[in-house]
């Protein structure tokens, strides 16, 4: 557990002890542990990772996702020292948010995804048929981890060979509490792509970074410091959401395999269960900067206080999807949060939509019957992303 920070003046019954790199899994269910925040005030603060207010209600987490005029995004890391933003777009407010947006959506459009799709298809069946036979895998380290980071790469116009130096750092960055080791894992990742970079630089190439290093942003060119955290930003983001979703979904596939032949007998079914999933398995704990002192619900919150929007409780409100923890892959209303709100929505939920669909069909297409492998079971983590880290399964 970090550190406890001194209290600002903030009244008794709003303090939680709450730490997000530590919620309690609930019978091994991670989510289930963030439910039971639903229990205390709505809002309420903490004293850990340098203190900061948690907002719970379905309502309110979507009110701060979409007012950008009230809540910075220069907030959107907790657990960091002030500076430049290190992740671009996603640390920037209008109008330079707007900028940066119009270079990197044709980037990631639909069509452009669509076009890398069947590339994303053999990458996914080579890691699968490298292990088929096997009978068993711990799915994180086999395919979790190296599907997505092979597809970003690729994409990105990068050697898929290049995972091998990138995935510790990637994981440090995800889930490590320790300040220190975070910064150093994240200026690992900045001076490989900083060399990336300036490969293309020299010797221009039509890929996404060789496009990136020559944006237009607005009147002006980018900076060799924008083009670092914007490639960052789609690089780390992405990751972070197709692992953990993944690793969620095969965890609950496993474990229930009613829901799993149901996908099996109607692989039509796949695209409305990612929906279910993705509702289910909320992932990215974010946060925003208070930008003036404001009444907010029931509490006051001060300029630069820094407030922390949880994806997962959004999905989990009973007030906005009953049942919540249940899976019912044909809910009428499975309109998530888990690629936020507003302005910042996730500009990679394209792409990740696209790889977790492929795994589930070519994962489903040659391995139907799988399950826990006995006598193991899995770990699950929170931090800046949810995520399951150990995955054993068996077939």
């Amino acid at each position: 557990m970090t550190e406890a920070w001194p209290l600002p003046d903030v009244s008794a019954d709003r303090i939680v002890d709450f730490d997000f790199f530590d919620v309690k899994p609930v019978d091994g269910d991670l989510h289930a542990g963030w439910k039971r925040y639903f229990d205390g005030p709505e809002i309420f603060y903490t004293p850990r990772n340098g203190g900061h207010w948690v907002v719970t209600r379905a309502d309110h987490i979507y009110e701060i996702f979409r007012d950008y005029e009230n809540f910075s995004n220069s907030g959107i890391a907790l657990f960091r020292e002030p500076g430049e933003a290190r992740f671009i777009p996603g640390e920037l407010d209008p109008p330079m948010h707007s900028d940066f947006r119009k270079h990197l959506n044709p980037e990631l459009s639909p069509r452009r995804i669509r076009a890398f799709e069947e590339q994303a298809r053999e990458l996914t069946r080579e890691l699968i048929d490298g292990l088929v036979d096997g009978r068993e895998c711990e799915f994180q380290s086999t395919i979790g981890h190296r599907m997505p980071i092979y597809n970003f790469l690729v994409f990105l116009g990068l050697p898929k060979e290049d995972s091998e130096v990138l995935l510790p750092d990637v994981e440090i960055i995800g889930r490590s509490g320790d300040f220190e080791a975070f910064s150093k894992a994240l200026g690992a990742v900045q001076a490989y792509l900083d060399a990336r970079l300036e490969e293309r630089r020299q010797t221009p190439v039509d890929d996404f970074l060789g496009r990136l290093v020559n944006a237009d942003i607005g009147d002006r060119k980018i900076t060799p410091h924008e083009a670092r955290v914007c490639s960052l930003n789609v690089l780390l983001g992405g990751l972070d959401t197709v692992t953990a979703s993944m690793g969620f979904f095969m965890n609950f596939l496993a474990r229930n395999p009613g829901h799993r032949q149901q996908l099996v007998d109607d692989p039509e079914l796949i695209d409305e269960a990612m929906e279910e999933l993705l509702r289910r398995h909320g992932i990215f704990n974010t946060a925003r900067l208070v930008k003036k002192e404001m009444a907010f619900g029931d509490v006051v919150f001060r300029e630069r206080d820094l407030v922390m929007i949880p994806t997962a409780l959004y999905n989990l409100d009973e007030r906005r999807f009953p049942d919540s923890l249940s899976v019912d892959f044909r809910r009428p209303d499975k309109n998530h949060l888990t690629f936020a709100a507003g302005i910042h929505r996730c500009l990679g939920s394209n792409f990740a939509r696209v790889q977790i669909k492929v795994l589930l069909q070519e994962w489903l297409a040659r391995i139907p019957d799988f399950g826990i492998a006995p006598g193991k079971d899995t770990i699950v983590q929170s931090g800046r992303a949810n995520a399951v880290t150990h995955l054993p399964l068996a077939w």
